[in-house]
Order: C-alpha cells, then structure tokens, then sequence
C-alpha cells in the first residue's frame, strides 16, 4: 500500500511540475468574459534587462549645481525619479537609475532621440507663492524643504516638510486663517485652498494621482538637490545582439541544469532522480519568484548569480544524500539511514543558506544598481532553494524507499565486515 501511495504521489509531483513547466516557457491566449487576454510564460514576464531587450544606454557625469552637499548620498534618487517622469512624458519607455556619481539613462528598443539631453537637463523648479502666476513673489523656496514624498492614499497625497525657518513662512502666509496657496512645480501650477492658519512643519495634498504626487515630491526635492547633467557615452545594443544573449542565457542555464543532474545521478542513481526533481521544482519556483517581483531586472550579474543559488543547491542536495550514504555504510538500513543522514545535516546545510543570505541582505540595501539586483536575484534564489532542498528532499527520498529497497538502486554500499543495524 505504501508503494502504491508513493508511486501515486511522485506522479502527481511530475505532473505538477510538468504543467509548471509548461506556463514557464510557453505564452498563449486566454478567453476572457469581455476580452481576450495573453498569458506571457513566467520565464518571459521576467523584467529583461537592456542587454536582453535591445536599447540604447546613455551614462550621464552629475554635476552638483546645489549647495546640498550630500547629492551623492541621497539627492541622485529624487532627479532620477523626475527624470524617469520627464521621458516618460516624452514618450520614451526608460529606465533610469543612479550609479556611484553618474546617471544612467536605458532606452528600450529605441533609435538616438535628439533630444534625450534637452529632456534630461530640464531644470526642476519648486515654490510656493500666495498669488497665481509666473510673476508673484515666491514666499517658500526648495530650500526651505526637509523631505517630500507621495503617498498612494486618497489616489494620491503629496506631504511636503519644512525647515525651521519655512514653517514660519508658512505660518506667516497663512496668518489670515483663510485663502489660497499655490505650489509651482515646474509647468504645473497647484492651488490648495486652507481655512485655519498653519503652524505644522508639513502639508498634505491631495492630488487625485500616486504618479502626479511622485513626480510633485521629486520635482521638489530634485530643486532643493539641483544638478546638470553631461553625456560621457552611449552604449547600444540592437535586436540581434539582445537575442543572442537570451539563447546564451537560456543555454547556460540548461547545461547547468543538465550537468548538475548528471552528477546527482551518476552518482546516486535512482535517488539521484529525486534529487534532480527537488532541483527542477527549486528552479520553477525561483523564476515564479522573480517573475513576481516587480523591480526586479534580469542582468548579467543577475543571471550569473541565480545560476550561483542553482550550484549551491546541488551542492546542498548531494550533501543530504551523501550523509545517507554514510549512515548506510554505517549499518543502518535504509528508511533509517535517510532519517538520521537527514536529521544530522540539515542544520549545517540550513547554517550555509542563512551564512549566504545576510551578505546578500546587506549588499542590497547598499549597493549599487547593478549590485542591487545582483543581491535580490541571490536572496530569492537562496531562500526558494534552501525551502526546496530542505523540505523536499527528505520527503521524496522517503516516499522512494516505499518503491525500492534494494541498496543498488540510491548508489550506496556497505563493508562487507559491517552487520546491518535496525
């Protein structure tokens, strides 16, 4: 009974991983009530990164502009933000991001804009003024300003903090407990009406849009970190190189798969079997996972360091395997020698995933952006493969040892002087 309920459960485990599989790699249509909708394979729903889509890369040197010394450390990632805005409103599809002291500009699929460099040095502008138009008195500067950000309440609600000194501006504008203030953010011109005197170190607004509000709180904080931008160099990659790289890509990750295997197999046979299927499970689940995570960008670095988790998880299936090997060899017979191989190593092997992980955690949150996504596709990869091998592994082998008792059959071997043991 035991066989036949393992058997049973090993073929609803391949099938699983079979239809998995298939919604990995394949995209097609699907019916809906009102439309038709295309499902993209959960490999090709990956964000690819420039390499793979095809684009132009622009690298742009910043120039501080403002008396903000700390633009390096944290002003880059409000002008990137605007800046992002700024094309997307031009029409471009962009990725842009800060690395170290330039900016870098990733146009997809695109020919050379002429006016990439226009676009990108149009200068923020943030005050707020107690009459409309270009020619009244700016009250409130970005000067003034601690920190801006949006939230997505109410649609969207932009918060604007003030310093000292433009908390008292603020409570002067509005010392006649009634009227109008207006917010010039570059071409956009804002009213908020208020009815009591403002004595707060901030205002909330709502702005009816999460994406208006960001752009707001960048257009702001980009003014008080002002900086022009000078192209250094232009990097493109046309349709037929970012084609190649995603075969290259993909062949990299189907040998490695497959060499992998190899030598669980060849060295365990049978179990190896198991051991490779744990394998395809933790890969089908580490590519749901990135798929799933929306900023996330497959690079090289990226790419190279999920192949780095698929390594380490091999490696941490065949020390499980080879631990019941060695209790085995011992005497133990083999339901015994699979729990207690298991139950002495898979602290060691746990100790190894979490040793890995904290580098990563850090890398993350400082490195820089290709670092960045280096260190997610690690997390991910490390936690999807430590569940898998931990979890799985055990469970398959035992539900093996119901099929098969013959020793053979997992590549284990005993001294012939050595008594089996129960």
């Amino acid at each position: 009974m035991r066989k036949k309920h393992s058997i049973i459960k090993f073929v609803i485990i391949s099938l699983i991983c079979a239809v998995f599989l298939c919604l990995t790699v394949f995209s097609f249509a699907l019916p809906g009530a009102q439309f038709d909708y295309d499902f993209m394979g959960f490999a090709r729903a990956i964000n690819l990164g420039i390499e793979y889509q095809g684009g132009t890369v622009y690298h742009f040197k910043v120039n501080n502009d403002s008396n903000e010394t700390n633009i390096f450390n944290g002003g880059l990632s409000y002008n990137t933000g605007r800046i992002k805005t700024l094309l997307k409103n031009n029409s471009y599809e962009a990725n842009v991001y800060d690395n170290g002291s330039e900016i870098v500009v990733e146009l997809i699929d695109e020919y050379n804009p002429i006016s990439i460099n226009e676009i990108v040095n149009t200068k923020p502008k943030f005050s707020i003024k107690s009459e409309s138009g270009d020619d009244a008195e700016v009250a409130i500067d970005s000067s003034m300003v601690t920190n801006s950000y949006a939230t997505s309440e109410q649609g969207g609600v932009l918060f604007i903090f003030f310093t000292t000194e433009g908390q008292e501006k603020l409570a002067s504008l509005t010392s006649s407990g009634s009227g109008t203030l207006y917010f010039d953010f570059g071409d956009a011109e804002i009213p908020m009406s208020y009815s009591s005197a403002i004595n707060q170190n901030y205002l909330g607004m709502t702005v009816g849009d999460v994406d208006k509000a960001n752009y707001y709180a960048n257009e702001a904080m980009s003014s008080k970190y002002s900086a022009s931008y000078t192209q250094t160099s232009v990097e493109t990659f046309d349709q037929k190189d970012a084609q190649k790289n995603v075969i290259v890509a993909i062949l990299l990750t189907v040998v490695l798969f497959a060499v992998c295997v190899a030598i669980l197999c060849i060295r365990f046979k049978k179990l190896g079997l198991v051991g490779s299927l744990v394998l395809l499970i933790s890969a089908l689940m580490q590519i749901v996972l990135l798929q799933a995570v929306p900023i996330f960008v497959l690079t090289g670095p990226s790419l190279f360091a999920s192949l780095i988790c698929m390594i380490v998880g091999t490696i941490s299936i065949y020390l499980m395997l080879n631990n019941m090997s060695k209790e085995y060899k011992l005497g133990k017979i083999l339901t015994a020698s699979v729990k207690f191989g298991y139950d002495k190593i898979w602290k060691l092997i746990l100790t190894m995933f979490i040793v890995m992980l904290f580098p990563s955690i850090i890398t993350y949150f400082f490195g820089a952006y290709l670092v960045k996504h280096f260190a997610m596709a690690l997390i991910c990869g490390l936690g999807v493969y430590a569940l898998c091998t931990l979890l799985f592994t055990r469970f398959f082998t035992r539900w093996l040892t119901n099929i098969t008792f013959k020793n053979k059959d997992y590549g284990f071997t005993r001294e012939a002087h050595v008594n089996e043991l129960k």
